[in-house]
């Protein structure tokens, strides 16, 4: 049985599969556990969580959330959701999703904000957004190295 929640302490189990669930969503990682550090810091801050997906204690799906401040609300921004690949159509990313806007809502935000590839290989995530609700806005998205 899925059971979606915060992470709230750190092992090393959570950074390893953190860190190979990671890798399946960027070959830019090579599928090392995560930082004790990185993780530490989301699960102190009152600001960010990391939800996780887990079947019988091993865990199948992530995402991380943030609060985003601005001068008239907050929002809720969505980064890293990635469900295992070989749970990917069991409903793991719909109870992922459904978690990121509870936990939204617990957090007085007003909307769920995130981006997902434009690549390709990505076109199954829009899809599954598109299909939870989500609409794809036109927008100019910008980045900046700050190294």
């Amino acid at each position: 049985m899925i059971e979606i929640g915060p992470a709230t302490e750190y092992d090393i189990e959570l950074a390893e599969g953190m860190g190979r669930l990671r890798q399946q969503l960027s070959a830019r990682h090579d599928g090392s556990a995560i930082s004790r550090e990185i993780i530490e810091e989301l699960i102190e801050s009152p600001y960010h969580d990391i939800l996780i997906a887990a079947d019988d204690g091993k865990i199948v799906g992530m995402t991380i959330v943030s609060i985003v401040m601005a001068t008239l609300d907050r929002n809720v921004y969505m980064e890293d959701l990635v469900v295992d690949s070989e749970c990917r159509g069991k409903g793991v990313g719909g109870m992922l999703l459904d978690a990121v806007k509870e936990w939204g809502r617990a957090h007085n935000c007003r909307r769920l904000e995130f981006t997902s590839s434009s690549r390709e290989k990505k076109e199954g995530a829009k899809g599954f957004y598109e299909s939870h609700g989500a609409e794809v806005r036109e927008t100019n998205a910008f980045r900046a190295e700050l190294n």
